[in-house]
């Protein structure tokens, strides 16, 4: 080791001898390894907070991104689901859905996106299920967007009822889903972009990572709240609905009140739906 010695002049270097220095051989052994053990120490706390890999510590702490547990309080005055832009379509018309990437993802996957979609299916849940429902009842929920939105009363811009899937590699269509296997670097499960002209959406993106991944229901869920987004509705305050930003995976389906928002949505309210 070289040692700067104070007493030299001209700023000279000198190599420690070892047979001749051999007291200030071990004091400065005992100062390495003194200094070595602070570095271990160190290191060793700072890896010990890491994940372990990239694999089952990773997953166990944020399994899909927003679906990570929250504390969350519930609102007295009734769930609040805020209200975006809208699209300004001619009745009857059919908002054409293009899904990306399809054949690098599993046709299972595919079926679960186009149910979340287009499925009329309707499921009666017990309240005593749910926390801010009255007891003693039921309340009815929608897997597909479809079903739930041929239910709404007729407003004042037609709330869009007709949807129509393709898969084509061309960005064709009002709503492209973009499927994808890699990660989010912000840790998303799913994005939404709209394009706007003024007060209307004229053009809506759905990108979902980590597709394989996620479960059957995990992938219904999101495919579910982003187009959600991607007909004009915000976030909800409720954990427990489906447009929330952290979501209850208890009950994930769309609901009366999604459904009398995007009513309000379209008939030009401004501002929040409360239900």
């Amino acid at each position: 080791m070289l040692k700067k010695k104070s007493n030299l002049k001209n700023n000279e270097f000198s190599s420690t001898n070892e047979t001749n220095q051999k007291p200030s051989r071990i004091k400065n052994k005992k100062i390495v390894i003194v200094l070595q053990i602070g570095v271990l120490l160190f290191f060793g706390a700072y890896f010990t907070g890491l994940p372990t890999s990239l694999g089952e510590d990773a997953e166990s702490q944020n399994p899909i991104g927003m679906f990570n547990s929250v504390l969350s309080s519930q609102n007295l005055k009734g769930d609040i689901i805020s209200l975006n832009k809208y699209w300004k379509i001619s009745k009857g018309s059919t908002l054409n859905i293009n899904i990306i990437n399809s054949a690098s993802i599993s046709e299972r996957s595919i079926d679960v996106i186009k149910d979340a979609v287009m499925s009329t299916k309707a499921l009666e849940i017990d309240n005593s299920f749910l926390n801010n429902k009255p007891k003693n009842s039921v309340s009815t929920y929608y897997i597909g967007w479809k079903g739930a939105l041929d239910t709404a009363e007729n407003t004042k811009i037609p709330v869009p009822r007709n949807f129509k899937i393709t898969n084509s590699p061309n960005v064709y269509g009002d709503i492209i889903v973009i499927l994808s296997n890699i990660k989010d670097r912000s840790g998303n499960t799913g994005y939404t972009k709209t394009v706007l002209e003024g007060e209307e959406i004229v053009k809506a993106f759905i990108t979902i990572y980590e597709v394989d991944s996620l479960t059957k229901n995990e992938l219904g869920t999101i495919m579910r709240h982003e187009f959600g987004h991607a007909l004009g509705l915000g976030h909800a305050t409720d954990s427990q609905d489906l447009m929330a930003p952290t979501i209850d995976m208890t009950y994930p389906f769309i609901s009366q009140c999604n459904i009398m928002a995007m009513a309000d949505l379209y008939n030009e309210k401004s501002g929040n739906t409360t239900c």
